[in-house]
This record gives C-alpha cells, structure tokens and sequence, in this order.
C-alpha cells in the first residue's frame, strides 16, 4: 500500500451538497484557493440534491408578522430541550439573508400573483414563513455557475478515508481518488459537510455516498457527536414509484391505510379516544414522524405492520384516496397532485405504497458558532453537524442551516487558513493508521460487500428506526459485533473496484453500532423516535447525549 501523489488547498471541503457548496463559494471570497470533493457529482449527493424530491423549500422572515424571535422560538419548542440555544439563534437570524443570496445565485422562490413568497405553514411551525424552489436541475445549475465564477476546483469520484493531524492541528486528508489511488491532500483547513448517515437504513430518502463518513472522519481525529438518536423517517413511496418523498398535507382528506391482507391497519393502533380523522388531520401538519403529537400512531402502524410481515409485495403499506381528492381546491393538494401525476402515480384509482424513509438526521458533530468542531483547522457544516435543531426539526430549516453554517464554515476555515502554513506528514506517518488497524494476524472469510451492508440496513430498519427498546437495541447491537468480526476494510484493499465501498461500508459498521448504544442511552420517547418500553418524554433526561471515541 502506497501514496500515489499529493495535491495542495488552502481550504479543503468534503462534500458536494447544500453546505459544501455554500462553504465553499464563502472561502473563495477570501481569495483562497478551495478544493471541493465528493463521492457523487456537484448537485447530485446528498439530502439536499436528492432526486425523489421536487425542490427545495427553506425558512426565511419574509411574511408581515413573522419574526427571528418567532422562529427561534419554534426551533427551540420542536427541538424539546435538545437544540443548542445559540446555534439556533444564529439560524434564525441569518436565514433570510441566506435566502435572499439564493436569489442572487438565480434560485428563484415561488410567487403568487400578488407577489407574495408561496409560502406553508412548516413542519412543526406556527406561522407561515419561508418559500419554495421547484426545480432540483434549476438549482444545480445556479449553484454550478456561481461555483465556476468563483473559481472553485471540484472533484468528484473521491472518498476521503482518514484526516491527517499534526501537533494537533487539521492539516489535510487522505482520499482515494477518482481511480481509487491513495493520494494526500495537503490542506491548512478542511470543512466537513458530508451529510447525514441516512443510507445506513434499507429505506432512505437519500443518495447512497451519504452514510456517516463524516461523523467517523471526525471522531477519529478526537472530535464529539451530540444528539445522534434524533433521526428524522418520513413515508416514501415504494410503488409504483420508489423513493420518492410523499407530501403529507393531503393527509387530512382520510385516505385509507391497509396491509397484504386488505385489513385497515391504523384503528388496530389507535387508542379508545383518538379517532381516525383526529389522527391524520395532526399527521398532516409536518413530513417527518414525531411522537410530540397524536399522529405518531400513523406511522407505528405503518412500521409496525412492515415489521410483523403484513406488508404488501412492494415491501409497504397501501393508501388509496377518495375521489373527493381531486376537487380540493388547496394549492398544496393541487400542487402534490401534479407532482404525483408527473410520475405516473394516481392516489385514487390505484393509489401508492409507503413506507417510512429515514431522511435527516437532526445531530452531528458538535460544533460551536464558528461551526468549529474542537479541533483546531477543522469545521463543520450541514446535516453532518449537531446542534441547530433539536429533537424534531422545523421543516425548511435544514436547507436555511446548509446556507448559513455553510456560509460561517466557509468564511472561517478561510481566515484560519490565512494564519496557517501547510504542514507536510511524512507518507509513512500517514499511513501509520491504517497500517495499525490493519488484522493484527487476525483473518477474515471475504464476504461480498452488497451482502455485508444490505446486514448493516436491514439491523438498522429493525433494531433503531423509529419503534425502539432496550431489546431491540441489544438485538441490533450483538447483531453490528458479529459483522464487525468477519469484517475488515483492508482485506478488499487489493481489489481496486472495490476500495472506496469497503471503506465506506467500515464507517458505516462503526457508526451502526455507535448509533444504537446512544438510542439505547436514550431511554424516553422524545421527537423522532417511540420507545415502546418508555412510550412517555422524562424529564430528567431532557439534556443531549455527547459521544466521544
């Protein structure tokens, strides 16, 4: 094993999606030279690029009434104790300058005839605030533009496998590049903005590349995790379409929800005093599942019934609608109704199958208001990042965050940058690691990776999606130490078709197992998750959970 070749940055940013992208345009308006990589290609990884959705919505202050008081206040309320105060301040202070610079880039927010921002009520929001862009090729392409006005190198193909350190400080990368060489990547600054780990999950509305590299990168390098558990599953459709988001304000029109066997599955859920339209009018007021309120039977039901094996052939629950759908004259149900349409999808003919998605993660890496990690020269921005949001997250806030903490990242890493030299790590010192991990004398029976990680979703759905216990977090626990004994990165080393997945696949083992000995921590039912051995919020665990390496 090898170093190919080095390059050089001043500021080195992992990861293509919202906040890379924006990080990267704020460190080049220093005069830096910034160097953008990623798995995927720019505008085609992530949450923010994912292709099942129709664009982007994001929370700005731009309606009479509203305020940045009001939507720190809502962050803070649908955080449940979890949020960090002054991060969700700056959130809500900068998002709509933030909001406003999109439109300067020409991502153009809807408007209606009067020229008002198109504008909903967000999920778990009180008001009407922020504005809609339809259009994932349109905001590509605006973004695309400006990063080539900007002079930004990009590259993509590449998967960064460890961070280099030196006397304590954030000095580069190393990567496998677009041929899976090892290379080095000197830098006096790196942001990581590598998304969340939702592809650790069998159903994800999210591209595959984003599966918790970030979040090892960082722990390997003496950094902390906070508020991991809070982990954001929406219905996706599984058929006729797969992967695509469902928009759940035509909720509140009572479709009906039944199993393979043709059974209405959500009255079997509900309790004597919570009726069937008192359910789905709640559930459709937000996306993501929460148990904050009575709506969070709908989605029990759902992933309970997938779990028993009552499922359709699609692997999901069916839901088919009344006619009276089509004449709700509401511009969210239009406007879902052309999107189903788009792809062929009629939710009262034939209706669709669902299941829940994993989407976002609402925790990350700790970070404080200079998006610095604790380690000096290193950042963090975006979903990777912990802290903004809380338990449950406002709808819209997750692109305001990829904005302003990308922007902060990328302005700051910059002017650390500017007071740094680069620092040269022997080859030897930066493969000293990986050669340290390497099997100790140990052997292991080469299992095929799809096979490996298809193990790695299937105990993540089942023992840490949105249903918990003490049980299942044992299960799934015993379940990630079996695999981790029968597997080793290195060992597929030689196979160069298949270095970058075998590298992934270990941050996401370790991650796996990180993740459900928090949830397991986490003994109380809280936002995006139901412990059915503590269905009731404790208040005296109403304080974050840090994991530290």
């Amino acid at each position: 094993m090898k170093i190919a070749y080095r390059t050089r940055t001043e500021v080195l940013i992992i990861g293509m999606g919202g906040a890379g992208i924006k990080a990267a345009i704020k460190a080049s308006e220093t005069g830096s030279s910034v160097l953008l990589v990623g798995q995927y290609a720019l505008g085609r990884t992530g949450a923010t690029f994912y292709p099942g959705t129709p664009g982007w919505g994001m929370q700005s202050i731009v309606h009479e009434g509203d305020s940045e008081s009001n939507f720190y206040n809502e962050i803070i309320e649908a955080g449940a104790g979890m949020a960090d105060p002054a991060l969700a301040r700056i959130l809500a202070e900068q998002c709509t300058n933030a909001f406003h610079e999109l439109e300067s880039y020409g991502i153009n927010f809807e408007k209606d005839p009067k020229g008002q921002y198109r504008s909903v009520i967000p999920c778990f929001g009180k008001r009407l605030r922020g504005g809609s862009a339809r259009g994932i090729d349109k905001i590509r392409q605006a973004l695309w533009l400006k990063l080539q006005q900007c002079q930004v190198t990009i590259r993509h193909g590449i998967t960064v496998i460890q961070l280099i350190k030196h006397e304590g400080v954030i000095c580069g990368a190393l990567a496998l590049d677009e041929h899976a060489e090892l290379f080095v990547i000197e830098a006096k600054a790196v942001v990581l903005a590598t998304g969340g780990a939702c592809d650790l999950y069998t159903y994800a509305l999210a591209t595959p590349d984003v599966s918790g590299d970030g979040h090892i990168l960082a722990l390997d390098v003496g950094a902390s995790l906070v508020n991991m558990e809070f982990i954001q599953f929406i219905p996706g459709i599984v058929w006729p379409v797969q992967k695509k988001l469902f928009q759940e304000k035509n909720l509140d029109t009572c479709p009906l929800l039944t199993n393979r066997f043709g059974e209405a599955v959500l009255e079997q859920y509900l309790p004597d005093h919570v009726s069937v339209s008192e359910c789905l009018n709640e559930r459709a007021k937000h996306g993501p599942f929460t148990t904050a309120d009575i709506s969070f039977y709908f989605d029990v039901a759902l992933y309970e019934e997938i779990r028993k094996g009552h499922a359709r052939s699609s692997g999901g629950i069916h839901l088919e609608y009344n006619p009276s759908v089509r004449t709700d004259d509401r511009w969210v149900i239009q406007s879902w109704l052309s999107w189903m349409d788009s792809m062929g999808v009629d939710p009262v003919s034939a209706g669709f199958d669902l299941v829940p998605h994993a989407q976002c993660f609402n925790g990350g890496i700790l970070i404080d208001e200079q998006t610095q990690t604790g380690i000096p020269g290193l950042f963090a921005a975006g979903e990777v990042a912990g802290g903004p949001h809380g338990a449950d997250r406002l709808g819209g806030a997750a692109i305001a965050a990829t904005q302003v903490f990308g922007a902060i990242a990328g302005t700051e890493s910059a002017q650390f940058a500017q007071k740094q030299s680069f620092s040269t790590v022997s080859d030897r010192q930066v493969l000293h690691r990986l050669s340290f991990e390497e099997s100790n004398g140990r052997t292991f029976p080469q299992r095929p990776l799809t096979e490996i990680k298809t193990d790695v979703q299937n105990t993540m759905w089942r023992c840490g999606a949105i249903v918990r216990s003490q049980a299942r977090s044992d299960e799934g626990l015993a379940m990630i130490d079996e695999i981790r004994k029968t597997f080793h990165p290195l060992q597929y080393f030689g196979n160069i078709r298949e270095r970058k997945e075998s590298f992934r696949l270990n941050h996401m083992i370790r991650l796996a197992g990180i993740l459900l000995d928090i949830m397991s921590q986490r003994s109380e039912s809280r936002g995006p998750h139901y412990r059915e051995d503590a269905p009731f919020m404790n208040p005296e665990q109403a304080q974050q959970i840090l994991f530290r390496a």
